[in-house]
């Protein structure tokens, strides 16, 4: 996202302005919000005429904006005073006229955005001691923080940023205004995505979800996530009020192996056979209440029957992702780097964008909503390497956009709430445009990234002799005291949720040595980690132990295929022998059969001419020449033939009997 410049409104208060037109004004359509900002650079820059490409342009280094063309071009069409012709839009000064209201709410925008960068500057300050910061760098985290589903940019502010915007919960002039800015966002969603016509979908749309948004939807991840999924359903549901249903859910069978995986790690946890210190939210809600695997199996059918019949979510039945007609759309082989993001993740990641390119058979779309398949998942790897993708895409054919191969929650759920006709009919905004709430998102998930970095610090130096039972307990206590839903959080005691520093997790040491709550606490905490240890030793034991049997199962199985292998070659090389044998008696007969018929040639030759010149002299001439050969074909057959056509036959029989 570009920055404040001069002369330039930033995108914050771009998307601020339009949503307080939208306000002032009943707009039909998104086209009359952009023909607003259309006339006041026409009157800005005093244009007379211009192409639909240099209004692009200008709309993006006034406002920011990044507007496809087709888009000005219709926004262009009803525009008063302009004509068109050859491409050039010729304008008539005196009919273009200047919106009052316009220029209050952009300037009120302005300086609202200002005012928020100052304020977040000094907290920023405050925490961090630090008075230099950049203003252009806070703007643009400040921008992610609001708009972005995985900003790929720094997010070196984003923690105090959350932790601002907590803080001030209760200043309402603070909230509305980044409000204001979040659903501002949602409507410039609409324009910059090519979705023109609202009301209804028109072409079905399959959508993939992620594990998380699955869990969300059956309320594992707590209340706040459970809000967000039941605002997208309620979307895909009033989608599909029509005759025939346009939107159809469902999840990959890479996501259902996931969840089982995940079932299967709840079931050794009841069963004693894994302990876990910290646990994430999905975790404790499927553990809490069972005592049995059988338990967390009841658990696991009700899920899947949920998503079944509760949601309509069923798994996907595409099953030749590997055909040979799939080849060309693969995508598996795109290189991404990311030293952040755990390796199976994003493999995981990959494959499931492969899929979605070939689902849709390689062809390239400018509009989400129109792209026929899409993932929808929270998950960072998959959105950062979706946008990775897309960009290559675009860049590598020379296309103008590229739709995503995967989008956050928050932003299809606000795509299919702009394209249902809600965004100019005073409808209420989904509840994920809260930045309160964002807020929250952001820091739980900061939170549970910091508890589990400390944990897995804590757990070496308890392993390397540095702390001691009491030291390792008291902190893991701490960590695990850490809120970890989002609704958890509260504004008031926020600096100390986000404190991960040795002073702190140790303030707990002196309660664990005093009090009987703690020291039982702590007892179980050792006892955890003593058994985490053996646990892991035992499977590192059965580790090295498997890989011994398949080391030997494999020389087994490689002998007894040597063997296989070795009687298959002698009775290649016996059927060869056999062969070349034939061959070479064939030979060898031939050999003595062509100088016979040589001879016999001759002795009718001599017979010829003794016929014609009635002399005796060819007959004994011939006579003699066929007492020679039959004695050299005696003499060739018994000892040249045969040593050349069956000594090495009868070799090779003798070598085969032995």
């Amino acid at each position: 996202m570009k920055t404040q410049q001069t002369n330039t409104t930033s995108i914050m208060a771009s998307f601020a302005t339009i949503k307080s037109l939208s306000d002032a004004k009943q707009y039909q359509s998104p086209y009359q919000i952009l023909r607003e900002f259309i006339s006041y650079i026409i009157l800005k820059d005093s244009l007379y005429s211009f192409s639909a490409i240099e209004m692009k342009n200008r709309l993006s280094s006034h406002f920011c904006f990044s507007i496809p063309e087709a888009i000005i071009k219709t926004a262009l069409k009803n525009l008063p005073g302009a004509t068109l012709a050859n491409g050039i839009y010729n304008i008539s000064q005196d009919e273009v006229c200047a919106d009052s209201l316009f220029e209050r709410t952009k300037t009120e925008s302005d300086e609202y955005e200002s005012r928020i960068i100052e304020l977040l500057s000094e907290y920023i300050s405050f925490r961090t001691g630090n008075n230099l910061i950049s203003v252009e760098t806070l703007s643009e985290e400040l921008t992610n923080f609001l708009v972005e589903d995985a900003p790929s940019q720094s997010t070196k502010y984003s923690e105090l940023i959350g932790e601002f915007v907590l803080k001030n919960e209760q200043n309402r002039e603070i909230q509305d205004g980044l409000n204001t800015i979040r659903e501002g966002s949602i409507l410039y969603l609409g324009l910059s995505h090519s979705i023109g016509e609202t009301g209804s979908i028109t072409k079905p749309l399959t959508l993939y979800l992620g594990t998380e948004i699955l869990f969300s939807l059956a309320g594992y991840n707590g209340e706040i996530f459970q809000q967000f999924a039941d605002d997208f359903l309620t979307q895909v549901r009033t989608a599909n009020a029509g005759k025939t249903q346009k939107i159809h859910l469902r999840y990959f069978s890479e996501i259902k192996e996931e969840i089982d995986e995940f079932f299967d790690t709840a079931s050794e946890i009841v069963e004693g056979k894994r302990r876990r210190l910290l646990d994430k939210p999905a975790m404790k809600a499927i553990t809490d209440g069972c005592s049995t695997a059988a338990d967390v199996d009841v658990k696991k059918s009700d899920f899947y029957h949920k998503l079944r019949y509760s949601f309509g979510i069923a798994e996907d039945s595409t099953s030749n992702y590997y055909s040979e007609e799939c080849f060309t759309s693969n995508l598996e082989s795109f290189d991404y780097d990311d030293e952040n993001d755990k390796r199976k993740k994003k493999e995981t990641a990959i494959k499931l964008i492969s899929h979605i390119n070939k689902l849709r058979n390689g062809c390239r779309f400018h509009n989400d909503i129109e792209s026929e398949h899409l993932i929808v998942t929270n998950t960072k790897a998959t959105l950062l390497i979706s946008k990775d993708v897309s960009d290559n895409i675009k860049e590598t054919e020379g296309l103008g956009s590229v739709c995503n191969f995967a989008v956050s929650l928050d932003r299809i759920t606000s795509l299919l709430w702009y394209k249902l006709g809600n965004g100019f009919s005073k409808a209420k905004f989904p509840s994920s445009v809260s930045a309160v709430l964002k807020a929250r998102i952001v820091l739980s998930a900061s939170i549970a990234k910091n508890a589990e970095r400390e944990f897995a610090r804590i757990k070496k130096e308890y392993a390397d002799g540095l702390i001691d039972n009491d030291q390792v307990a008291a902190r893991i206590i701490t960590l695990r005291n850490k809120p970890v839903l989002p609704e958890d959080l509260q504004g008031d005691d926020i600096d100390e949720m986000m404190d991960f520093t040795p002073e702190y997790l140790s303030r707990y040491e002196e309660q664990v040595k005093n009090d009987k709550k703690a020291l039982r606490e702590k007892e179980t905490v050792i006892e955890t980690l003593k058994a985490d240890a053996e646990r892991r030793l035992t499977e590192k034991d059965e580790t090295i132990v498997a890989q011994a049997n398949a080391i030997k199962n494999s020389s087994e199985e490689n002998a007894l295929l040597r063997n296989e292998l070795n009687k298959y070659y002698q009775q290649e090389e016996a059927a060869l022998r056999k062969k070349n044998r034939r061959r070479n008696v064939l030979r060898f007969i031939w050999s003595i059969v062509w100088k016979l018929v040589v001879l016999a040639g001759l002795t009718a030759l001599a017979i010829y001419l003794e016929s014609k010149c009635n002399s005796k002299i060819p007959a004994y001439i011939s006579m003699g020449v066929n007492a020679v050969g039959v004695i050299y074909t005696l003499w060739s057959a018994l000892k040249k033939d045969k040593e050349k056509y069956l000594k090495n036959t009868e070799e090779s029989t003798l070598g085969n009997n032995q």
